[in-house]
């Protein structure tokens, strides 16, 4: 994700530079961008980013725009590092005076006729070259509607939200020079189907229902024609509905999922309502993102390259997981388990990263690493951690692939005690935030890692975090509600996903290889996660609590 060279970190202002901010002007420009990202109008400049819900990806946010602000490179692990509005001024006045943030390039013009893919979507492009009919790369929603769904109003509102993101409208074509292309149509017609199923008999009705969720979720999705998502509506009975979306990785990730119901539930009010469903496009487009990669935040790469070398060079091998093997087809090798955390768990854990003053990512990465230290007898250990991607505020709002794959190192050894853990694991995270644009195909290259047909090298094990905004429950107005279903998982990228969420409670979803695992052997390592996740949170307040 191309040999890299050592960055440029900027030099001192020279005579007739502009002179660099100073505290008053940047604490001036940093307090407005706390209280906008968290959500808190009436802060301080000595207000604490963590104590107010401060998190890894807010921390992304808040970087970029005070760096828009500034004209400056701030990066994010700058904001987690010194929390507060006056320390991050302190910090970053020292920095400028320093030649140490140099000034954000501008991109270049004509991204609408310079169409190339971001580089998460060549990393996609090529493993969809190897394996057309891979069904990992289809992200799916399944929602359960009670209440009554108007079919032209669904049909023109998706129209209306594909005609919104240009993504939608994509297409990957391979170029003369065996490079990936990408066609946006302006008029592409949506996959859309809508299907009445209440007349027939249950036993039948379930069944026809169940084929057509089969069939959209595992017929393979054709990149260089498209379309590239496929939307469903199913009237099951009166006042009961299934609707499903299948959208390729390529042009979607799960903050995307989050988007598209918003700007959905936005176009069929409008069309119920009689209105044209048609939605404003958004402040930039995609193309506009893939040149802001290319030109502004690739001029950091060099510098993450020498980082991140540092830091894995020495990296243990492959992670020795205990596995019971079962014959699985490979098309079948995904499956998952879920468990709930004992009722407390969560705000347990929003007070101890508070009072520790760090992401709640610093805490499950260190659960994660004393699980995998008691199951395998190995304390270095190399865990993959995906990262939303969107920097600036412009991103926001788009439809896209924009999430990238970092690695965070994980190591316990020489020590029990839960605060010397989450310090090093702190540490850990700060870098991995501040490096986490840098391609995932770049960091395989740059350390030399083996690539195995659709594996992901470097790690067996993933851990995310979510923190997504909820979309919310349709208005009244809408005449429904509706609930999400969890599809089940055909196939999984790690040997061992931990996918953490504590929208409702703290839930903790681990998915596997079956035939790499039996099921029962990882529910009971889901178990003892959040058993490990507990005595981390104790050891916040007891020092001479042991994680282990």
């Amino acid at each position: 994700m191309t040999t890299e060279t050592p960055a440029t970190t900027g030099a001192p202002a020279t005579t007739g530079a502009p002179a660099p901010p100073g505290r008053a002007e940047i604490v001036a420009a940093v307090l407005p961008v706390f209280a906008e990202v968290l959500d808190a109008p009436d802060l301080t400049p000595d207000s604490d980013f963590f104590v107010h819900g401060g998190n890894s990806l807010l921390a992304i946010r808040v970087a970029g725009r005070v760096g828009r602000r500034l004209g400056r490179q701030v990066p994010p692990a700058g904001v987690l590092k010194h929390p507060t509005p006056d320390l991050l001024a302190a910090h970053l006045e020292e920095e400028f005076r320093g030649g140490g943030a140099p000034p954000i390039p501008a991109p270049r013009a004509g991204a609408e006729a310079d169409r190339r893919p971001s580089t998460a979507q060549e990393r996609v492009w090529l493993l969809h070259q190897l394996d057309p009919d891979r069904l990992d790369h289809l992200v799916t929603v399944a929602l359960d509607v009670a209440g009554t769904v108007d079919p032209a109003a669904f049909t023109a509102a998706w129209t209306a939200v594909v005609r919104r993101h240009e993504a939608l409208r994509s297409r990957f074509v391979k170029a003369d020079d065996d490079r990936v292309a990408v066609v946006v149509d302006a008029e592409a017609a949506p996959e859309i189907s809508v299907l009445d199923l209440a007349r027939f008999p249950a036993p039948v009705r379930d069944r026809l229902a169940e084929e057509r969720v089969r069939l959209l979720r595992t017929t393979p999705i054709r990149l260089d024609t498209g379309p590239l998502a496929r939307f469903a509506l199913l009237r099951l009975a009166d006042r009961r509905y299934r609707i499903e979306l299948a959208v390729h990785h390529i042009v979607c990730d799960g903050w995307s999922l989050d988007t598209l119901l918003a700007d959905f539930l936005d176009a069929y009010g409008r069309a119920l309502a009689g209105r044209s469903p048609a939605l404003p496009p958004p402040a930039v487009g995609f193309a506009d993102y893939v040149a802001w990669e290319r030109d502004v935040e690739s001029s950091r790469w060099p510098d993450m390259a020498v980082r991140l070398a540092r830091r894995f060079a020495d990296r243990p091998a492959d992670l020795p997981l205990p596995v019971d093997p079962v014959d699985v087809p490979a098309h079948e090798d995904g499956d998952d388990v879920t468990v709930h955390a004992p009722p407390g768990l969560a705000a347990a854990v929003e007070r101890a990263r508070t009072s520790f003053g760090h992401t709640a990512l610093t805490f499950h990465l260190t659960a994660l690493g004393v699980l995998l230290a008691r199951i395998t007898g190995v304390d270095d250990l190399v865990v993959a951690v995906p990262v939303a991607g969107r920097a600036q505020t412009e991103h926001e709002d788009l439809v896209g692939l924009f999430v990238n794959t970092a690695l965070a190192r994980v190591r316990l050894g020489g020590t029990s005690d839960v605060r010397v853990l989450l310090e090093r694991n702190r540490d850990e995270v700060d870098e991995l935030v501040d490096c986490q644009t840098f391609p995932f195909d770049r960091l395989v290259d740059l350390l030399g890692a083996r690539r195995a047909g659709t594996r992901v090298p470097l790690a067996r094990v993933s851990l995310a975090v979510q923190n997504f905004d909820d979309p919310g429950t349709p208005a009244p107005e809408l005449g429904f509600t509706w609930q999400f279903r969890d599809p089940p998982e055909r196939q999984s990228k790690f040997d061992l996903a931990f996918t953490v969420s504590d929208t409702d409670g703290l839930r903790l979803t681990v998915t596997y290889r079956p035939s790499l695992f039996r099921r029962a052997t990882v529910a009971a390592w889901a178990g003892q996660y959040l058993v490990a996740l507990e005595h981390v949170v104790r050891g916040v307040a007891d020092p001479e609590g042991s994680a282990r």
